[in-house]
């Protein structure tokens, strides 16, 4: 007769003495989520970074590969993806601490505006003063609203030190995306929020390098606050090149404030928007195709890289980047997912 093995959950000790339990198969970060501790994520599917811990005592089951969003330095130190470690025994971790990541801030609704057919611009005034760096976002719930809380890059820098009181949010509407569908609607002005921040290690590295941005969608909007961050720390001596893949002219939105972006860097900005499915027949005389098609070794020499869009487009930019021969360690980037990926809405 066989003898039927009981799964058991394990325990989880954090440093500063949080404990959690696991469930049979359950990952670190849903078991830390499910018992209402604090622990940074974004995308949930191993595809973004956020919810790196270091392993201090005890095996896991991995369930995909973690190479390429660690560093050589983290890999060595044994970090894991919380989203993606299955506890095999009682672990202990190490969760990196980002002063900004323990925010509460409410909100309100002060303006909501159009920038393309399925793209709106949120305006909201705080409560109290938020602090993040460029390049980050904020957990959102709406008030009053049963609807799960999706994350938002802030479109514009901030005092790191001072902090600000009025933000801005591109929010795409989403078909089935309920909480996306609430905050585009014209009933959305006054509406109050709940804000989690700051969150995401997406912000600008020091270095005097060439900066390589690529956006897809409204993946815009963290780039053009590591920009304006870019320019209000003196870093505008650093040459720079924005390219922002949409699949047609319709698509495109910001197109007047990249150009006032652009003349603050005297000369070192180049923009190049890339079309994918423009009609053959329009208007249009600039890029056409995929943003990877028009990446070069010109462009990536020496480059810092950074991107901000759907999932497909950054592994098939990081991909063409690495062929190029830029090392992975200067590819920093951001992926946006739609709720089937339960990840950062586009």
């Amino acid at each position: 007769m066989f003898a039927w093995t009981k799964k058991v959950g394990h325990r989880v000790r954090l440093e500063g003495g949080v404990e959690i339990s696991t469930q049979p198969g359950e990952t670190v970060l849903n078991a830390a989520l499910r018992s209402g501790v604090a622990f940074p994520f974004s995308c949930k599917v191993g595809g973004c970074g956020s919810c790196k811990c270091q392993l201090l005592e005890g095996k896991v089951k991995e369930l995909t590969d973690k190479s390429y969003l660690l560093t050589r330095e983290e890999l060595q130190q044994n970090y894991i993806l919380g989203c993606q470690s299955v506890p095999r025994s009682d672990l202990r971790l190490r969760i990196p601490q980002d002063p900004l990541t323990q925010q509460q801030v409410q909100g309100c609704i002060r303006a909501s505006t159009a920038l393309s057919h399925d793209i709106v611009e949120l305006r909201v005034d705080l409560d109290a003063p938020l602090r993040y760096r460029p390049g980050q976002y904020a957990i959102v719930s709406v008030e009053g609203s049963a609807l799960p809380p999706r994350c938002y890059s802030f479109a514009q820098a901030s005092d790191e030190v001072e902090g600000a009181r009025q933000i801005r949010f591109f929010v795409r509407r989403l078909p089935r995306g309920g909480l996306s569908q609430l905050l585009c609607a014209p009933e959305a002005l006054g509406r109050r929020l709940q804000l989690s921040a700051s969150h995401g290690q997406f912000h600008l590295r020091e270095g005097s390098t060439p900066l390589l941005c690529i956006a897809g969608g409204s993946g815009l909007a963290p780039l053009l606050a590591l920009l304006q961050g870019a320019l209000h720390s003196g870093a505008a001596f650093r040459e720079v090149t924005l390219l922002f893949g949409v699949r047609a002219q319709r698509d495109l939105y910001c197109q007047n404030e990249i150009a006032a972006l652009a003349q603050r860097w005297q000369g070192r900005f180049h923009f190049m928007p890339v079309l994918s499915e423009e009609p053959a027949d329009s208007s249009w005389q600039g890029l056409r195709g995929l943003v990877t098609e028009h990446l070069s070794a010109p462009l990536a020499a020496g480059a810092q890289a950074y991107l901000c869009g759907p999932p497909a487009m950054i592994d098939a930019a990081m991909s063409r980047l690495a062929a190029l021969g830029l090392p992975r360690e200067q590819m920093f980037f951001d992926k946006f997912s739609d709720q089937s990926q339960t990840a950062k809405a586009a």
